[in-house]
């Protein structure tokens, strides 16, 4: 089945998501609070009709691919904005990848960081970079290898998250059981066995235009209660 577009996708994702959420942990006084967390850009659209859906607080964290050297559409590993590194596992490990892995660590944080720094602001808000305690579902638009997925995922539990799900419309099937293994659980409208393109999923598969997305973090969803903003320690994975 296709989506129509990212916000029918993500109003039914949140119908997915109401009713997992009953099996959400609650936190220590037995709030449960959760946060959603939309990857920019596509991610956004889809995770603000979830936050929308649950009266919760809206979220970001950027995360960009890390790209096999001179091609940019292959992507061998993932850098977020909090300095967490993903990475194949199959990579050589001579000292000249690990130079260029660093470096594009490197550049790619300070890309993603200057990013959500920037979405924020535009919007007038501040990054909320600590979630203690609290529930956090990470969504996007769809996932295949879901390299970026993790990123964001692993920054979610430096920030102090209790739980991490990552939801999104369509899932790969491959992906979805591996990565079942980085967070508390997955989420999905689809996990079909055959995998094309996330964009096969949908009818309408423009581009997210970065005023959406500061469209979506000036709505008015409930904050993020007793949170102090904070920059995060760099830290890595993989």
């Amino acid at each position: 089945m296709k989506f129509l577009d990212r916000a029918t996708a993500g109003r039914r994702l949140a119908k997915v998501v109401s009713e997992r959420k009953k099996t959400f942990p609650s936190g220590p006084d037995g709030s449960g609070e959760i946060i959603v967390v939309g990857l920019p850009r596509g991610g956004v659209p889809v995770a603000f009709e979830v936050a929308k859906s649950l009266n919760c607080p809206l979220e970001i964290i950027t995360s960009k691919k890390l790209s096999y050297p001179g091609q940019p559409e292959y992507a061998i590993g993932a850098v977020s904005s909090d300095g967490f590194v993903v990475l194949n596992p199959n990579i050589p490990q001579t000292s000249d990848w690990q130079d260029y892995v660093d470096e594009e660590r490197t550049r790619l944080r300070k890309e993603t960081l200057a990013k959500e720094e920037r979405l924020y602001r535009l919007a007038g808000r501040e990054r909320c970079t600590k979630y203690d305690g609290k529930c956090v579902i990470i969504v996007d638009d769809g996932i295949a290898t879901g390299m970026t997925a993790i990123a964001a995922i692993e920054t979610a539990r430096a920030r102090g998250a209790a739980a991490v799900y990552l939801a999104a419309p369509v899932i790969c099937r491959e992906s979805f059981f591996e990565l079942n293994e980085h967070c508390n659980g997955l989420i999905a409208c689809e996990v079909p066995e055959v995998f094309e393109s996330v964009g096969y999923y949908y009818v309408n598969f423009q581009q997210t235009l970065d005023d959406e997305v500061v469209e979506a973090l000036r709505e008015k969803l409930p904050p993020v209660q007793n949170h102090a903003v904070r920059e995060s320690s760099v830290n890595s994975i993989g």
